[in-house]
């Protein structure tokens, strides 16, 4: 795959109204007391350069709220989703409409449909033609699990999103056959507490920075959370400094000129925003190609210089941040 950062976006809103009891459903109509919840879900993605399809083959969704208190809204016919026709803003209703306890959830699981050699599964179809099953190891299993604890609180709304990078999660493994492994990276966030940065880089301004010429620039900006981080590739590795939350290209319409970006879906706070010269440099999202604590030969740059600018997110709101 590309460099890029890529997102699945799942929003997720769950209207508790009171409490009633559900250990199993599924999407078939059914008669809604007034004193139920709702649940709904929908897909949303950004593009990836090497594919035309990415389909996420959905089989239901599982929530649990204790050990034996589990709420499975299982589909009757499988939802195949193709990320790549749901972005932009764009979006897919998974669910809709389902009732749903209020309470504490421990975590959400998407049930996969992502075997080895499964053609009508998930799958990759490559701008060449070429098509791959997706498989998730154990997915059968596991699915698509996100670890965070979150609260549907009685008549209120909670909006959950996920955040999916495509560029960390697709694997082509030696071995596998015509199997490409799907190793999701996922981030889920309160919708209502967060808010999106746009902003617009002079290249030519950024490579005098880091002391390139604008023609030698491979722009790109990472994101991380804080305001004392140092900068790091995206390497999945933890002892050498902390991964960005998302990173992407900078592509100016001109050689040096401006380029544009827009970050949505980051939590309320504080954050540093890294830019780069060296994008080329962090090719492979699974292994460290920068180490932002090693220290460089004498007379030897490192090999990627950032320059930083802190900037704040505040719920609900967009914030705009132009460099340098």
């Amino acid at each position: 795959m590309t460099r890029h950062s890529r997102f699945l976006l799942i929003t997720v809103s769950a209207i508790a109204i009171a409490v009633t009891s559900a250990c199993g459903s599924d999407d078939s109509p059914t008669t809604i007391a007034p004193t139920s919840g709702f649940l709904t879900v929908g897909l949303t993605d950004a593009p990836v350069d090497d594919a035309t399809e990415v389909i996420i083959v959905v089989t239901g969704i599982e929530l649990p709220r204790g050990p034996n208190d589990t709420i499975n809204i299982d589909f009757d016919t499988p939802r195949s989703v193709n990320l790549l026709e749901f972005r932009d803003g764009k979006s897919f209703n998974l669910l809709d409409g389902n009732p749903l306890l209020p309470g504490e959830y421990q975590w959400l699981r998407l049930k996969i449909r992502a075997q080895e050699n499964l053609q009508d599964g998930s799958r990759i179809r490559l701008r060449d033609g070429r098509q791959f099953p997706l498989f998730i190891p154990s997915g059968a299993e596991s699915g698509l699990k996100l670890n965070r604890p979150f609260t549907v609180a009685q008549g209120s709304t909670t909006r959950l999103m996920i955040d999916f990078d495509l560029r960390k999660s697709l694997v082509v493994p030696p071995g596998q056959g015509g199997n490409w492994i799907l190793r999701p990276t996922l981030r889920l966030v309160d919708q209502l507490q967060t808010g999106s940065l746009t902003g617009a880089v002079d290249v030519s301004g950024l490579a005098t920075l880091v002391e390139t010429t604008p023609s030698a620039c491979k722009a790109g900006v990472y994101i991380f959370k804080g305001e004392n981080t140092l900068p790091d590739d995206m390497d999945g590795d933890p002892t050498d400094g902390v991964d960005p939350i998302i990173y992407a290209p900078l592509t100016p319409t001109t050689t040096g000129g401006i380029a544009n970006f827009r970050m949505s879906y980051l939590e309320a706070g504080r954050y540093t925003a890294a830019f780069t010269c060296d994008f080329g440099v962090d090719i492979d999202p699974t292994r460290s190609e920068f180490n932002p604590l090693a220290v460089p030969p004498t007379g030897t740059p490192p090999v990627m210089r950032f320059t930083r600018r802190l900037f704040d997110i505040s719920a609900g709101t967009q914030t705009s941040l132009t460099f340098p």
